[in-house]
């Protein structure tokens, strides 16, 4: 149940243990870690190694195959996973942004707008939220605002009351 298959670790234990000190990611950190503890000899079985570990047995049996297929090294390169980090908004349609956010003239006045405004001029299909985002965090952006205004106010009175 769960014995680990004779597999032959070629690193020392001295040098299992260095390199789990050293290495920053905890998952390289744990599979490393298996090895010392089935190396050392302190554990010969999948699932005691697991209960150390805090992993499924299933899951050191994996790391235990890849080292036997494809060495340490193999163990130690860890796929992050999920879509790459960036945005749809690139090129020429980011420079265009750019110039408008920071025209004084021909602005946006909201978030909607930029998101309308990138659909139909660029065809770039985003949501609301990953517009917002990138707008404000990214390229941090404020939308000016209009303050409203009272339609009985006098110009002149307004001119008047201006400093000079």
């Amino acid at each position: 149940m769960g014995r680990v298959k004779a597999i032959e670790i070629q690193e020392s234990t001295e040098e299992l243990l260095e390199r789990s000190r050293k290495l920053k990611h905890p998952l390289a950190q744990a599979r490393v870690r298996a090895f010392y503890l089935y190396k050392s000899g302190q554990v010969r079985s999948y699932k005691l190694i697991a209960q150390q570990l805090g992993y499924e047995r299933h899951t050191v049996g994996r790391w235990f195959a890849l080292y036997g297929q494809q060495g340490l090294e193999a163990c130690l390169e860890i796929d992050p996973g999920g879509k790459p980090v960036g945005s749809a908004i690139q090129g020429a349609a980011l420079e265009e942004l750019k110039q408008k956010l920071s025209d004084p003239v021909n602005y946006f006045t909201s978030y909607k707008q930029i998101h309308r405004w990138l659909e139909q001029a660029h065809h770039i299909h985003l949501s609301y939220a990953h517009v917002h985002r990138f707008v404000r965090y990214y390229l941090k952006a404020k939308l000016k605002r209009v303050r409203k205004s009272n339609i009985k106010k006098d110009a002149a009175k307004e001119e008047k009351f201006k400093k000079k």
